[in-house]
């Protein structure tokens, strides 16, 4: 196993294994002059209708303000330049243009990436996430700092105090960056993924609470139950007190070449059990690493899936941060019985929001309680309205299934 503070290290691999190969560039093609580009706006409206091709043709992604300070609130909701900002990551994706607008295109707006690249990503509407205990003059496009991957297996003896020493280095390189360190909830990876071995106290709760910034990462699929997302993320909120942040990095990954990847359903169902339980970034591993397929990535290999996250990153960036910041509601319950799903409600000014989470691999009747004279609505995020009858409103969750209600009080 190999530490991960080696200088500039490009695409870095949460799983406590080696250095990637770089994934060359995709080629683009020029488009020379004497054409009409309204030809080509036109062919890339057809294709985007059709689902073949993921942005327009000419279209700029918006640009982001270039850092000048990067901290975190009380609850360990980001900040950049003093304004909240929702994280939504990507590792092992190449950064030329056409790979970087299809990345925008699907909601990206942080790559974990080489440190010679950051400068330039902020233009291109991206913050950027390195590896490297070597100075870096610019840091206008570098959001955080990256320590030691997987350091619970790196590091067997004097855990905390040699992740310190690791971590040091890195802050020095990025002074006034926070620092991630990724962390795996099963020891002895893959094994322990397999057997289902969860971490000690002294290997998560306590390495949670003497980091930065804690990113689990968290590959259940085929071995291990998708709630057991929601159950790591819980653990680290908890160890932090709910004051240090937490990116949960999600599944676009195998442990083995013969392994299944998560269903759509599934990645969904993670990336909202993090939100429920208080997840203040997400991220995914990976673009580019693929078990067994060299030279190819997701998006080649799993294309139904890596079409599934353009959705899912929009509706992220729409939920995540709501409900970081809204205060905690008891406008809803959920009946006792209901076991697999799990529920998070905010105030937002005059309404509430209420997201619910099916972890299991079955449909559910969820029963929503409301509090004593309630005389709101409730509303799913599609636009139908459930009937509130006896101060109760039931719903039907999906395998998987993810649900989104506003919960509209009388004025």
């Amino acid at each position: 196993m190999i530490a991960t503070t080696t200088s500039d290290r490009i695409g870095s691999l949460p799983v406590g294994r080696s250095r990637l190969r770089s994934i060359p560039p995709t080629p683009t093609v020029p488009h020379k002059g004497g054409g009409s580009t309204d030809v080509f706006r036109f062919i890339a409206a057809v294709c985007l209708a059709l689902g073949t091709v993921s942005v327009v043709i000419g279209q700029a992604p918006s640009a982001l303000p270039k850092i000048a300070a990067v901290d975190y609130d009380e609850r360990g909701a980001f900040r950049v330049n003093a304004k909240p900002f929702f994280p939504i990551g990507l590792y092992d994706a190449p950064v030329d243009e056409r790979t970087l607008r299809e990345l925008r295109g699907f909601g990206f707006n942080v790559l974990v990436c080489d440190a010679k690249a950051c400068a330039g990503l902020p233009a291109k509407g991206f913050y950027g996430m390195v590896h490297t205990d070597k100075k870096i003059d610019d840091l206008s496009g570098v959001f955080m700092g990256v320590g030691a991957d997987s350091p619970a297996l790196i590091f067997r003896k004097n855990l905390l105090k040699q992740v310190a020493e690791a971590n040091a280095k890195t802050r020095s390189a990025v002074p006034g960056r926070p620092i991630m360190n990724a962390i795996g909830y099963w020891p002895d990876e893959p094994k322990g993924v397999v057997k289902g071995v969860l971490p000690s106290k002294a290997l998560y709760e306590d390495l949670v609470a003497a980091i930065d910034v804690s990113g689990p990462y968290l590959y259940p699929i085929p071995y291990q139950p998708v709630s057991s997302v929601g159950d790591a993320v819980a653990r680290a909120r908890i160890a932090s007190g709910g004051k240090k942040p937490i990116i949960a990095i999600l599944q676009l990954f195998v442990w083995d070449a013969k392994d299944r990847y998560p269903t759509p359903a599934e990645l969904r169902c993670m990336a909202f059990l993090a939100l429920v339980e208080g997840s203040h970034g997400i991220g995914y591993y990976s673009y580019g690493s693929i078990n067994g397929r060299p030279k190819t990535n997701i998006a080649e290999v799993q294309p139904e899936l890596w079409k599934s996250v353009r959705k899912l990153n929009h509706d992220i960036a729409d939920i995540g941060p709501r409900l970081l910041a809204g205060a905690a509601s008891s406008d809803l319950t959920l009946a006792k019985d209901t076991l697999a799903v799990k529920m998070k409600v905010v105030r937002e000014q005059s309404a509430s929001l209420a997201v619910l989470v099916n972890s299991a691999a079955t449909s559910q009747a969820v029963k929503l309680m409301a509090q004593p004279g309630f005389r709101g609505q409730l509303t799913s995020h599609d636009g139908k309205r459930l009937t509130i009858k006896d101060g109760a409103a039931t719903l039907m969750l999906e395998p998987f299934g993810v649900a989104i209600i506003h919960v509209n009080q009388p004025s």
